[in-house]
């Protein structure tokens, strides 16, 4: 199993649900009365079918993922976890923008980042932010990025996810701790002075932070 710190989700958010609004009209006309009658009660009774099936879908697919996300649990305690049953029910959830495919693609990061695949690990992280950035999975989707391309060597990259996250998500939980990595990235390429103005804005704009404790401690030695 992979060791490597990943983020994990903090908190949970409740679907918004959208109430449509029927109305209908009269015509003095008795003939066109009838006519548009029954269009309108053929129209009104496909709304309903239409929002029974659109709800039932919506309910199916986030009990789906709540059994999906269950599964991963499970597998991520066992000592040699097969991964490729659940990869293979998540694929399919990751269309459009609803939570169960933002979190079916974010499960799909971590399921991969378990099994040391970062390439695709990273790529399923960044489709949550692509699938919808203003979930709350986004910014911790990013940081789970950046440190997969850090699994991979690619610090420019990783540099740039931190550096987005921290702009991006200021007020996220995962800010700081984005913000803290590419500090600690810049000092690791050698910019010190970068590296030490990072640290201190971090201390600053985080002082409660963990994360934001640290950086001051370093800001002063560097």
């Amino acid at each position: 199993m992979a060791t490597k710190n990943l983020q994990k989700e903090e908190n949970l958010t409740a679907e918004e649900k959208m109430i449509g609004k029927v109305s209908s009209f009269y015509e003095k006309n008795r003939k066109l009365i009838i006519i548009v009658t029954l269009v309108v009660i053929v129209a009104i009774i496909g709304a309903i079918i239409g929002i029974g099936v659109s709800n039932s879908a919506k309910n199916n697919a986030q009990i789906k993922i709540a059994n999906l996300e269950q599964r991963y649990g499970e597998l991520i305690l066992e000592e040699n976890p097969d991964y490729s049953s659940l990869i293979s029910d998540l694929e399919p959830m990751v269309k459009g923008s609803s939570y169960p495919s933002v979190k079916a693609a974010y499960l799909l990061g971590l399921a991969y980042y378990e099994q040391k695949n970062y390439a695709s690990a990273q790529s399923y992280f960044e489709k949550v932010y692509e699938l919808n950035s203003k979930v709350y999975l986004a910014p911790v989707a990013m940081v789970n990025a950046a440190a997969c391309a850090e699994d991979q060597g690619n610090t420019a990259k990783a540099l740039e996810l931190y550096n987005q996250v921290s702009s991006d998500y200021p007020e996220s939980g995962v800010a700081a701790k984005a913000a803290f990595n590419a500090a600690r990235i810049n000092l690791q390429q050698g910019n010190i002075q970068l590296a030490q103005a990072s640290f201190a804005q971090l201390a600053s704009s985080y002082p409660n932070s963990e994360y934001g404790k640290l950086a001051k401690n370093l800001a002063t030695v560097l």
